[in-house]
């Protein structure tokens, strides 16, 4: 039992692995839908290239979408919405206007313009019950023939609709019907006509009837939709049938419309048969293999190219969420037909795994994902061509990640990609512009505009997985940034060094391979432990004196080699990413402090020496970067104490330390090659050279000419 234990412990982080791709090739197997794949491949407007097609069964021919919206659309011409009467309405206006009316006449009557009509008492109460029945039966004819609730006309302009009085209702024109604007025109129209005298307008101004137009005719929306539906249901989604061995397709036949739709409803009718057949847990299989072989081709492809991916823990859990979430968001397009699957930003993987890992991983590892999502696209030839092409163009419009703008530009070009390639597929299959599905222009925009929201996605992964793109590397390499700031504060000499050393690591990364922008921001940030005790560095000492000569060697060492644990303490304390803390801990690997270390032993001959007290804690570089940015850091930093700085005292002092490096098995760890240590010694040696203005020592005869 302990050797297993043993053994498991050993291996977790591969077991881990396993585990993800087994947990990934289960979440896939359910996603996919339960159907069978119909065994033919083909297109509108290409010929059949398989065998002759016989109908297998008996099925019917299913009507295209345009098809049913027209039989929709004549259907709902003779629908109409139903309303419905609430006359209880008018029993709360009339009791709300008696009420008011009378207070309207009492400060009415009391005027100067009603006073000049000089009225009896008695023709005062004639004109008041006149008027007052007169706006009654007006409002009670409104109110009898119906105020249409014009706010809730949820239909298009319908020239009837249905009254429904006592659970009974009956068609009538909308014209005939009152709406409040209409109606308040209507009595206004009315009062003119009916009164002449004009000291009464005043008065009915003062009425506000507009207050007592308030809609009885109610939208009455579960009836509406209950009748709509019932008619929508009646439509057939069908029209003709084909018997079975009924000859479809010879090969060679060109696909025209009618047999294009025909070999869509038998592979409509074919999944649906196989899907619910007892094959089921076959088709089930026969998918599960599928995926599982996409899967081990990643699973291959990082291994033999990218293994340092496939052993981060992090970085393949990342990928396999990425390609689940893909595929996931492709089964529930399928599932609602109202949804294209053209919306879902697929070049977004190309794009967040271009920014976050390299340019390859995101071409293969978009490609396994489309591979996947093939299956259960529509069309699965045009969709891989459409994505594979518009992936491409992003990572070609995309080479390196440092502004916003530039996801606005490949957003475009995405959009102009598929617009393109749609169209060419369009035109091919149809044979005419005026067939072409224009909306899918509009998933096509849609899709763009969500792909410029990966900026703030790549934010996110970065956090949640450790990532570091180029796009945070700018604005760490920002000298305004705190730490940077003050680093120059502080240590300026520290900080002309790390300048010194990120401009030739930069150089020898691009020459040989590798992360440029990782390499400089790594190499300014390498010596930030300095701030602790900067006057203890040669390159921060304004003076002759040298604090070190008050000092032991040990405790001199000591000093020496903390800056590393302080420069770790202070990335952490800033939240540095991990990235450029491994530039931290690597640039001296485990080496020694070999002045101290040599000068400790002649003083002390006889005394042991504690080796941790002269040795840097490292660990030694692991990486490209981090092996270049330790000969970077020896060789400036030995270079400035040259008493000669001729070519040839620069090359021998170059050749010479970085030697002694390997000599260490410093880079044992990292993958650099012999020939990349040969090419980072010459970039070095006339980089130095330029900079401290190196001449060639000519021989005396030349001088003499």
């Amino acid at each position: 039992m302990k050797k297993y234990i043993r053994w498991i412990r050993q291996n977790i982080n591969a077991i881990y692995r396993v585990l993800l791709f087994i947990i990934t090739l289960g979440i896939l197997s359910l996603i996919y839908p339960n159907i069978g794949n119909f065994r033919y491949e083909f297109q509108k407007g290409k010929p059949w290239m398989h065998e002759t097609l016989i109908a297998p069964f008996d099925f019917a021919i299913h009507k295209t979408e345009a098809e049913l919206n027209e039989n929709r659309d004549s259907l709902l011409a003779n629908y109409y919405p139903y309303y419905q009467f609430k006359p209880e309405v008018l029993k709360k206006i009339k009791t709300k206007f008696n009420s008011n009316f009378n207070k309207k006449w009492t400060v009415y009557s009391q005027t100067e313009n009603f006073k000049r009509l000089n009225y009896s008492k008695a023709k005062i109460a004639i004109e008041k019950k006149r008027l007052h029945l007169y706006f009654q039966d007006i409002i009670s004819g409104i109110y009898d023939i119906g105020i249409l609730e014009a706010s809730n006309t949820k239909f298009k302009s319908p020239d009837k609709v249905n009254r429904t009085v006592n659970n009974v209702s009956e068609k009538v024109e909308t014209k005939s019907l009152y709406t409040p604007r209409i109606a308040y025109e209507f009595i206004s129209n009315s009062l003119k006509n009916d009164f002449k005298n004009k000291s009464y307008h005043i008065f009915f101004q003062n009425l506000n009837l507009d207050t007592y137009l308030t809609p009885n005719l109610i939208y009455n929306e579960k009836m509406s939709e209950k009748v709509k539906n019932s008619m929508l249901s009646n439509i057939s989604l069908t029209k003709g049938l084909i018997k079975a061995d009924t000859r479809i397709a010879l090969i060679g036949d060109v696909i025209d419309d009618d047999t294009f739709r025909i070999l869509e409803s038998l592979k409509s009718e074919y999944e649906s048969i196989l899907g619910s057949s007892q094959s089921h847990y076959l088709i089930m299989g026969g998918q599960s293999l599928l995926i599982l072989a996409c899967l081990v081709l990643l699973f291959l492809y990082l291994r033999n190219f990218r293994l340092q991916i496939l052993e981060d823990n992090k970085k393949l859990l990342f990928i396999l969420l990425l390609i689940t979430l893909f595929v996931g968001l492709s089964s529930l397009a399928i599932k609602f037909p109202n949804i294209n699957i053209y919306i879902i930003p697929f070049v977004l993987i190309p794009v967040v795994l271009r920014t976050l890992l390299d340019s390859r991983s995101a071409l293969f590892i978009y490609i396994i994902a489309l591979l996947l999502c093939g299956f259960l696209a529509p069309n699965s030839f045009e969709f891989l061509f459409l994505q594979l092409s518009a992936g491409i163009m992003a990572i070609y419009s995309l080479p390196q990640l440092e502004r916003r703008g530039q996801l606005v530009v490949t957003a475009i070009i995405t959009f102009f990609t598929y617009s393109i390639v749609y169209f060419a597929f369009a035109i091919t299959q149809e044979g005419s512009v005026q067939e072409i599905e224009w909306t899918n222009f509009m998933w096509f925009a849609i899709n763009g505009l969500l792909l410029t929201f990966s900026y703030s996605l790549i934010y996110i992964f970065e956090k949640l997985f450790g990532f570091i793109s180029d796009v945070t590397l700018i604005e760490l390499a920002n000298q305004n940034h705190p730490i940077l700031r003050k680093l120059i504060q502080h240590s300026p000499g520290t900080f002309q060094h790390s300048l010194t050393v990120s401009n030739l690591a930069e150089a020898a990364i691009n020459e040989i391979g590798g992360n440029p922008l990782l390499v400089r921001t790594g190499a300014l940030y390498h010596d930030i432990g300095k701030m602790k005790n900067p006057i203890y560095f040669i390159e921060n000492q304004m003076t002759n004196r040298n604090p070190h000569d008050s000092l032991e060697f040990d405790k001199s060492a000591q000093i020496i080699t903390d800056h590393v644990k302080y420069g770790v303490k202070i990335a952490k304390k800033h939240k540095l990413p991990q990235q450029i803390i491994d530039f931290i801990e690597t640039h001296h690997g485990s080496g020694r402090v070999q002045y101290f270390y040599t000068s400790f032993k002649n003083k002390y001959p006889d005394k042991e020496i504690d080796e941790e007290k002269f040795t840097y804690p490292g660990p030694d570089p692991f990486s490209k970067e981090t092996a270049v940015l330790m000969m970077a850091d020896s060789v400036e930093a030995a270079s400035r104490s040259l008493k000669e700085k001729t070519p040839k005292t620069i090359e021998n002092l170059v050749v010479s330390l970085i030697n002694k490096q390997i000599s260490e098995n410093r880079f044992e760890m990292a993958d650099i090659s012999f020939k990349n240590i040969h090419q980072v010694k010459q970039i070095f040696t006339q980089m130095l050279i330029n900079i401290y203005h190196a001449r060639i020592e000519y021989p005396e005869e030349i001088k003499r000419d």
